[in-house]
């Protein structure tokens, strides 16, 4: 007696401890990833941190303040073009910076297609007494807040992808970042690491402990014990990384045993840099 589709696509659909487990994993792989393309020999890779952190910076203020719409989309473009120049996999690039911004970002923006006034394009309706109005400055706002935070993201993602976590953190107290900020930033990115390992194993217990499929209301209930378990162990672990923090010789002040150089590419990178920058910026000025 063969089984029915339906059956079938209930045995191969994955149950919710499943997929949790394969998210927690593809988390941990991203994160290790990440690393393995700051430690590769690329263009952005051999830029000292300090300029990095600094252009970047630069740039970021740059995109907020140009409005003209040709001179982001280059500069989103240009992004991209120097990620995949500095040997970054399209793949990981287009990921991080052209799926969840248009998604998010766009849920956010949608509202001001049918709020700000302008020449009408289209109108959608009317639907009851309600009719939408979409306006050609409403396109243009939208598509500028688009290219705007593609382009934020891009740097981000460059930047975070192309320097290793503790050089970052190092170029960061250069530029008078407080302590504070730098070691709860160092921390939380491996404690956030530690903890997605815990999580990853106590969702292994429970898939071995567990024979055929469960009900969506039992596995509901055992997310809900495993939460307070998971934060129990959290703040137990939080309490010994620090314990053995301290018992190291931890007094609240980080110590890297990279020393930084700037090189005469390094100069150049960043004058470059400031230069187009600036360019563009006038360019914008004088629209």
């Amino acid at each position: 007696m063969t089984a029915s589709p339906t059956s079938r696509r209930r045995r191969a659909r994955k149950s919710f401890v499943e997929r949790t487990i394969t998210g927690v994993g593809a988390a941990i792989e991203q994160t290790v990833y990440a690393e393995t393309y700051a430690r590769q020999d690329g263009f952005l890779q051999r830029v000292d941190p300090r300029a990095k952190v600094g252009l970047f910076a630069l740039a970021l203020l740059v995109t907020g303040l140009v409005h003209d719409l040709p001179l982001l989309a280059g500069l989103w473009l240009g992004l991209l073009g120097l990620g995949i120049a500095t040997r970054l996999p399209f793949r990981v690039i287009a990921v991080r910076t052209m799926l969840g911004v248009p998604l998010f970002t766009g849920l956010i923006a949608l509202p001001a297609l049918f709020l700000v006034d302008g020449r009408s394009l289209f109108t959608i309706g009317p639907v009851g007494s309600i009719t939408l109005t979409v306006s050609d400055q409403a396109v243009l706002s939208v598509a500028t807040f688009l290219l705007r935070v593609s382009a934020s993201v891009t740097l981000a993602a460059l930047l975070v992808l192309t320097t290793r976590w503790a050089d970052l953190l190092k170029a960061l107290r250069i530029f008078r970042v407080p302590d504070v900020f730098v070691i709860v930033l160092g921390m939380t990115y491996r404690y956030v690491f530690l903890l997605l390992r815990l999580i990853e194993n106590l969702f292994l217990g429970r898939a071995s402990r567990t024979v055929g499929r469960t009900s969506s209301g039992e596995q509901r209930r055992w997310v809900g014990a495993s939460m307070g378990t998971l934060m129990s162990r959290s703040l137990k672990m939080s309490n010994d990384v620090y314990a053995a923090m301290v018992a190291r010789g931890f007094s609240g002040d980080v110590r890297t045993l990279a020393t930084f150089r700037m090189r005469d590419e390094d100069w150049l990178f960043v004058s470059l840099g400031v230069a187009l920058l600036g360019l563009a910026w006038l360019v914008d000025l004088s629209r």
